[in-house]
């Protein structure tokens, strides 16, 4: 019986199919919205692949002619024809830096935007999560640090994987589980692409609130800072 990815492997093996292809197959089966689908089956036809065999092959010709000129200084070679050299250099650099680029791009829609949710305890992280779902996902009470550990979930936003991840109040404790979950936290924090700062509007920021935020500031992401005034409630209610 053949193992799982064995048929992928063998059309590696054999030549059929590229390494970036054979990446595709699992991209495919385990892409969570339509838009993550196409882009791995686009890369599936070989699209990736292509590309870089282009750019291979302009470097190659961009090699003899720079090979040709070391080896024959003697030959005349004008100015006009070094220029060339240069701007196809040039053209080359640019579309790999493209390239490079996409990558950051394909990894969000292949893996999901890491979008932590991220404030003191009892501040409504919790049920911003389950608003965005529109389902009872995290449990929610009235008791500070409900949450000790991270619960992850998808959510699907014109295509784009919005991986949300609720995290544990972030505050300083002496209590054991609690001090876990908030060093989980401040992981996730490290990793995330897109931060949900979250503070309670009908109350005065604490020290907790600030210290939080200067955590925030030392890190180059997009921050965005969710104002709830009545949020529990509020939030239950919508």
């Amino acid at each position: 019986m053949a193992e799982p990815g064995e048929f992928t492997k063998r059309a590696f093996l054999n030549g059929r199919i590229d390494l970036s292809q054979a990446e595709a197959v699992i991209d495919i089966i385990t892409a969570k919205t339509m838009l993550a689908n196409k882009y791995a089956q686009k890369q599936l036809s070989g699209y990736l692949g292509q590309k870089m065999r282009k750019l291979k092959d302009r470097m190659m010709e961009l090699l003899a002619h720079l090979l040709a000129l070391i080896d024959f200084p003697e030959d005349d070679v004008d100015k006009l024809e070094r220029w060339q050299m240069l701007e196809s250099a040039k053209e080359i650099l640019k579309e790999i830096e493209k390239l490079i680029a996409s990558a950051e791009s394909g990894r969000i829609i292949r893996e999901g935007l890491k979008t932590a949710i991220i404030g003191k305890p009892n501040v409504g992280k919790s049920s911003l999560l389950n608003a965005l779902l529109k389902e009872n996902r995290a449990i929610v009470t009235d008791i500070p640090s409900t949450t000790r550990d991270i619960i992850e979930e998808y959510l699907n936003v014109k295509g784009i994987p919005i991986r949300l991840i609720d995290t544990a109040g972030i505050r300083d404790t002496d209590e054991l589980v609690e001090k876990i979950g908030v060093e989980r936290s401040k992981e996730v924090l490290g990793a995330a692409d897109l931060v949900l700062f979250v503070i309670d509007a009908s109350r005065e920021l604490s020290k907790e609130d600030y210290e939080i935020f200067d955590i925030l500031t030392g890190k180059i992401l997009s921050l965005f800072s969710i104002r709830l005034t009545c949020q529990k409630k509020l939030l239950k209610k919508n």
